[in-house]
């Protein structure tokens, strides 16, 4: 579902946590890369410093722009991929947040072009059978790459992104364990979810982008009717 995102930030609720950069601790290490649209993606070796990045505010002007997630099932085939790239334009999306991309690569993340966008993907895994499952992703439009400031593999589950603006924006896209996972999986994925939430500035603008694989209700074995 789309939602239009103004330049307000907005403060941790009572309760919720979110540490400063004065309190702030390492955590446990992720893998993170940097954007690099000239030559092959994500060449060893080559990063962008800090000096040398130019990134234009996201956030700054006062026109508001449109996140959004969406559950692809899949974007392995360059058909697919083109009909989501086809469908975040018309929308006028600037940040979609992709769950079960189903690409699996060796680079913890990849980035690429799509139609005029700009794909970042953390790859994929595969099950016993082989097969591929999950993964998460963005895609970017011009205006929101030219922003990045950079984009991290948390888990399998979580790809963190920040965005130059005025605050600082963070995005987090996130693809929950389903109903049937062992609750072990499940359990662990909040703790990391609640980790990578906490250590995000609380000035920051905070968006978190995924499927939950909820249900709503008291009632578990309860089902809507018409």
């Amino acid at each position: 579902m789309n939602s239009s995102v103004i330049s307000k930030p907005i403060l941790p609720v009572a309760g919720v946590h979110r540490i400063s950069s004065d309190d702030r601790s390492t955590g446990r290490p992720a893998t993170g890369t940097r954007q690099n649209d000239d030559g092959p993606l994500n060449p060893p070796g080559r990063g962008l410093s800090e000096n040398s990045a130019r990134y234009e505010a996201l956030l700054r002007c006062r026109k508001p722009f449109i996140m959004a997630t969406f559950n692809a099932n899949t974007a392995r085939e360059e058909v697919r991929a083109s009909e989501i790239a086809d469908c975040f334009e018309s929308c006028g999306i600037e940040i979609l947040g992709i769950q079960e991309h189903r690409r699996v690569h060796e680079d913890p993340v990849v980035f690429s072009r799509l139609e005029g966008q700009y794909l970042i993907t953390a790859s994929a895994w595969r099950n016993q059978s082989q097969a591929s499952v999950g993964g998460v992703g963005l895609l970017l439009s011009t205006r929101a790459r030219k922003a990045l400031r950079r984009a991290t593999r948390h888990s399998d589950r979580i790809l963190v992104a920040e965005f130059d603006s005025n605050p600082v924006t963070t995005v987090i896209v996130t693809y929950s364990p389903t109903n049937t996972s062992p609750e072990e999986v499940v359990e662990n994925y909040y703790d990391d979810l609640s980790d990578v939430i906490r250590g995000v500035p609380a000035h920051n603008f905070l968006a978190v982008l995924g499927d939950f694989n909820a249900r709503l209700g008291t009632d578990l074995d309860s089902r809507l009717t018409s």
